[in-house]
C-alpha cells in the first residue's frame, strides 16, 4: 500500500494552504478555493497529457482507487488495475470490431486516389506499368486538393478527439495537494465537483459544437446530461459514450487506411522511380520528386495521428468508468477473483508448509492471518452490495456457501470454494 503522503513526494506536489481558517477544518468552500488555485497553475492540456509518463498514469490510478474506496465504501483488497484491465478489453474488443459501415465512408476517397492509376491504365503499384501513373497523383488537382484536405480535417479531427477526452479526464481527477503541515497530503475531490469550475469548463467549443449536434441527432438537445458528470461532455449531451466511441474508432482506422495506401501505392512507387533511374522516362519527371516529398509528408501525419490514439483512448476508458460511469458489475468481479485468489493461495502455502513449518499448538501464521482479514472484508462488502444495506446496518460475514448463493454462484461451486476454505483453515491451526 502506498500512502498519500508517498504519493505526493514522488510526484513532487506542491504545497498550498488549504484550510484558510485554521480551524483543522476544510469545508466546501476551502475545498472549491483550493481547487480554483490548482486550476489556475495548469498548463496546455495537450502538452501535459501528451507528455505524461507511466509514473504519472499510475500515481492517477492510485488516488482514483484512493477516491473510490471512500465513496463506494470499497475493501483494501480492491484492485484499480485490474478494475481497468476489464474495462480497457471490453471497449478494446469494440474499437478494433471491422463492420461495412466503417469502410464505406472511406470508398469514395480510396477511388478518387485510385482514379490516377485507371486514367493512366495502371492496375496497381507492383504492375509492371507502375510508373506510368508516377507524378500524376500530386499533378492531379481533385486528387491533390482532396487529399491536402482530409490531412487537415484529420489531423484537427485526431487532435480534438485527444483535447476533449484529456479535458474531461482533467475535471476527474481527484486533487492530490500537501497541506501547510510539513508531510500532510490531502486528497481534493475532483474539480468537477465544484460549481465555479463545472461552469466554466466548455468541452464543446462553438465552432465543433453544431457539428456534435447533427452527428448525435440533437445532442444534448434531445439527450440532455442526467448528472454532473455528463454536463463535462459539453454539446453531445449523454450520447458522449456511444459518439466519441465511433469516432475515435473511425478515425483509428482512417489513420491506417492512408498509412497503408500512401507508403505502398505512392510514396514507394515514387521512391523506386527515382532510385531507379527511372524518373526521368515518365511522362512528369519533374513532379516525381514533389509528390514523394508531400506525400511522404502526409503519411507522417496520418503517423502522427495514429500515435495520438492509444491515449485518447485510454482517456475515453477513464472518463467513462469513474465517478458517475462506475461499473459494480466489474468492481464485483474484481473482488470476487480477488477472494478466489486468496484461497488458492491459502491453499497452497498450507499444503507446502507441511515440508517447512514445524507443527504449532494453535493460531495462524501472521501472513495467513492478513489474507484472511482481507477475504473476510471483500466478503463483506460483496454481501452487503448484494443486499443492498444502508450503511448502519453493514455486518462482517465469513465466506460460507450461503453467502456466495447469494451472489449468484452455482451450489457446487459454493460448496466447494466453502469446502476448500475450511480446508486451509485446517491446514493453517496443524502448523
Amino acid at each position: 500500500e502506498v500512502t498519500l503522503d508517498e504519493l505526493a513526494d514522488a510526484l513532487n506536489v506542491e504545497s498550498m494552504i488549504v484550510d484558510l481558517d485554521g480551524d483543522g477544518v476544510i469545508d466546501e468552500y476551502e475545498i472549491g478555493e483550493a481547487l480554483r488555485v490548482v486550476s489556475e497553475r495548469d498548463g496546455n492540456v495537450l502538452v501535459e497529457e501528451y507528455s505524461t509518463t507511466e509514473a504519472e498514469r499510475a500515481a492517477e490510478c492510485l488516488v482514483i482507487r484512493q477516491r473510490m474506496l471512500e465513496e463506494l465504501g470499497l475493501p483494501q483488497t480492491f484492485k484499480i488495475e485490474e478494475y481497468f484491465a476489464e474495462i480497457f478489453g471490453e471497449d478494446l474488443e469494440e474499437f478494433v470490431e471491422l463492420s461495412p459501415v466503417t469502410w464505406l465512408p472511406l470508398i469514395p476517397l480510396i477511388a478518387i486516389s485510385n482514379s490516377v492509376d485507371i486514367r493512366n491504365h495502371v492496375v496497381s503499384a507492383s504492375s509492371s506499368n507502375a510508373f506510368d501513373s508516377c507524378g500524376y497523383f500530386f499533378e492531379s488537382p481533385l486528387n491533390l486538393y482532396s487529399t491536402i484536405v482530409l490531412q487537415i480535417v484529420g489531423l484537427a479531427w485526431a487532435l480534438f478527439n485527444f483535447w476533449k477526452m484529456a479535458s474531461i479526464k482533467r475535471m476527474l481527477v481527484p486533487t492530490l495537494v500537501k497541506g501547510s503541515e510539513v508531510g500532510e497530503a490531502i486528497l481534493l475531490p475532483p474539480r468537477y465537483m465544484d460549481d465555479h469550475l463545472r461552469d466554466q469548463f466548455n468541452s464543446s467549443p462553438a465552432w465543433v459544437a453544431w457539428i456534435e449536434r447533427r452527428l448525435t441527432d440533437g445532442g444534448d438537445k434531445k439527450y440532455p446530461s442526467q448528472n454532473q458528470h455528463e454536463e463535462l461532455f459539453g454539446a453531445v449531451g449523454s450520447k458522449f459514450p456511444e459518439a466519441y466511441r465511433d469516432s475515435i474508432r473511425f478515425h483509428t482506422w482512417l489513420s491506417v487506411a492512408q498509412i497503408t495506401y500512401f507508403t505502398t501505392q505512392i510514396v514507394l512507387r515514387d521512391a523506386s522511380a527515382l532510385l531507379g533511374g527511372v524518373a526521368g522516362r515518365v511522362d512528369n519527371p519533374n513532379a516525381v520528386a514533389s509528390e514523394l516529398i508531400l506525400w511522404s509528408i502526409f503519411t507522417a501525419s496520418s503517423i502522427f495521428e495514429l500515435s495520438l490514439a492509444p491515449t485518447t483512448f485510454l482517456d475515453y476508458c477513464f472518463v467513462t468508468s469513474v465517478e458517475k460511469f462506475v461499473k459494480k458489475d466489474i468492481i464485483d468481479k474484481t473482488l470476487m477473483e480477488e477472494e478466489c485468489l486468496i484461497v488458492e493461495d491459502l491453499i497452497g502455502q498450507s499444503i507446502n508448509g507441511f515440508d517447512t513449518i514445524q507443527p504449532k499448538d494453535t493460531g495462524f501464521e501472521p501472513e495467513m492471518q492478513e489474507k484472511m482479514r482481507r477475504l473476510g472484508a471483500t466478503a463483506s462488502y460483496l454481501y452487503n452490495l448484494k443486499h443492498h444495506q444502508a450503511e448502519e446496518e453493514l455486518r462482517p460475514v465469513s465466506l460460507t456457501s450461503s453467502y456466495l448463493g447469494d451472489l449468484g454462484v452455482s451450489k457446487r461451486e459454493a460448496d466447494a470454494m466453502d469446502e476448500a476454505f475450511e480446508d486451509a483453515k485446517t491446514l493453517s491451526n496443524q502448523f
